[in-house]
């Protein structure tokens, strides 16, 4: 095993998340940014999640945190140090290829607006699913404020236990409050948790349970969306890339989400094959925005489904919600060649053209 100083590493993975932070925390809306602080300070304060966050302690913590993103936000993204050999922080496979013998793994890529994302973790396992290298990552010892579950970079896929079971959580404490809807009562109740349930060690081991299968799923909307950007090629990543900090960006990934998940590849039919309700119930609990606009059907369906389970509801809406996805990005590439000489317009007429026929 190579003697790799895992403080030190750690520590110049957290620079640059606090740089990314830095750079586009005012993307968030007021009560995603508060949100995603709470469990940022959970993780790096080791508190919990049944455990209560003391409201002085992390006040001061958010006052440490926005006075160290004044100080980084113009300041550019550090290389990655591993046993002496330097890395630009998105060379994820040549970082890896040092971490993997240490059990660690390092993941790297964009969310949305273009976001930066980076953390390194626990190395729980490693495969190849369809030609795809894939980790999956537990404990976390740095991470910014994403809380994607899994992400896709080259030709990897990081899947991450600890980020989904986090979660969970969110979902668990709503389900408390909320005993009485329906999605999210059906998606705990397949893992033995119900809304009686109290905040507790016991409750942390079953929701660790559901993460790591969770995780499997969502390795599958990477996979799908993987394939679907071989199939789209270059032209939808530079679509994609003139786009930045716009609802038209944001309508443009939902569109390549839906995309990923209804494909023949991809997470619902992995859902359906090997019948996952837990999972199908989180589909539709964590359905929304554009993506919820763009998929009607799979409510519809999993609303008879969850009355009947009959798998073929889920399966035809699948097959709906890819069709009309992929009328949508054939719309969405129509427009960019047609107006591609000006970014502006390309924006403009997707906004005009196309999002305002939703609502």
């Amino acid at each position: 095993m190579n003697d790799i100083d895992l403080k030190k590493l750690a520590s110049q993975v957290k620079r640059n998340c606090n740089i990314s932070d830095a750079k586009y925390w005012g993307n968030y809306s007021i009560c995603g940014l508060l949100l995603r602080l709470r469990e940022l300070y959970r993780v790096e304060k080791n508190i919990k999640p049944w455990e209560k966050i003391h409201q002085q302690d992390i006040g001061e913590w958010i006052t440490e945190r926005e006075r160290l993103w004044k100080q980084l936000e113009e300041e550019d993204y550090i290389d990655i140090c591993v046993n002496g050999n330097v890395y630009k922080p998105f060379e994820v496979e040549n970082i890896n290829s040092e971490l993997e013998k240490a059990r660690l793994v390092y993941g790297a890529g964009f969310g949305i607006y273009m976001k930066p994302s980076f953390f390194i973790a626990d190395l729980l396992s490693r495969e190849k699913i369809n030609g795809f290298e894939v980790y999956i990552a537990g404990n976390e010892y740095a991470r910014d404020l994403s809380d994607y579950p899994a992400t896709f970079q080259d030709n990897y896929i990081v899947a991450r236990v600890d980020t989904t079971k986090l979660l969970l959580w969110q979902r668990f404490e709503e389900l408390r409050c909320n005993r009485t809807k329906n999605p999210l009562v059906f998606a705990f109740s397949k893992y033995g948790i119900s809304p009686e349930d109290e905040l507790s060690m016991e409750t942390d081991k079953q929701l660790s349970a559901a993460a790591r299968s969770e995780v499997d799923t969502y390795i599958r909307h990477e996979l799908g969306e993987a394939l679907e950007g071989e199939r789209m090629g270059d032209e939808w990543k530079i679509l994609l890339s003139i786009l930045p900090h716009s609802k038209a960006e944001v309508f443009t990934r939902s569109v390549k989400d839906i995309l990923s998940d209804t494909t023949e590849n991809g997470m619902l039919r992995y859902i359906i094959d090997n019948k996952k309700e837990g999972s199908l119930g989180f589909y539709i609990v964590f359905l929304s925005g554009f993506r919820k606009i763009l998929f009607p059907e799979i409510i519809k369906a999993f609303g008879t489904f969850s009355d009947t389970g009959n798998w073929s509801l889920i399966d035809n809406a699948r097959k709906r919600g890819y069709e009309r996805a992929t009328g949508y990005a054939d719309r969405l590439l129509s427009l960019y060649r047609k107006h591609k000489s000006d970014d502006n317009r390309v924006q403009k007429h997707i906004e005009e053209e196309i999002m305002n026929g939703l609502f």
